[in-house]
């Protein structure tokens, strides 16, 4: 079943995000047209990948978190908080989202960019809202 015409919420997400590699960085928003248009920007070079399963088919956009705001806040003290806010700004910035609130699934792997991440030494950060 194609969800090509369907609205999606800008506050659901699912617990699991289908497809989503465990032991890299990722980031999950909502779908939407503004959402598609920042995440394709910020996601660069990485491919942005539209997934969701049952209600939320076609619902969720993915990404790996580029080597650039992982690199960038390495040895941050809250590198995880750190990362997502990045990623969360570059959304904002870049969907002309300013003020409009969404929630977000950022999965972060602790001192790993996503080109030589593993499974060891994670850290999991599920649902933040971007505002």
């Amino acid at each position: 079943m194609s969800n090509m015409n369907r609205t999606c919420s800008h506050n659901a997400m699912p617990g699991l995000i289908p497809g989503a590699p465990l032991d890299r960085s990722f980031f999950a928003i909502p779908n939407w047209n503004v959402s598609l248009v920042a995440m394709t920007a910020c996601c660069a070079p990485n491919e942005v990948h539209i997934t969701g399963e049952g209600d939320y088919e076609g619902c969720i956009l993915r990404c790996l978190i580029p080597d650039e705001f992982l690199g960038k806040h390495k040895g941050d003290y809250m590198y995880e908080d750190a990362v997502r806010h990045a990623m969360s700004f570059c959304i904002r910035e870049k969907g002309g989202l300013k003020g409009e609130a969404y929630i977000s699934a950022p999965y972060v792997v602790k001192e790993k960019n996503n080109a030589a991440a593993s499974l060891s030494r994670k850290t999991i950060i599920l649902l933040g809202v971007g505002y």
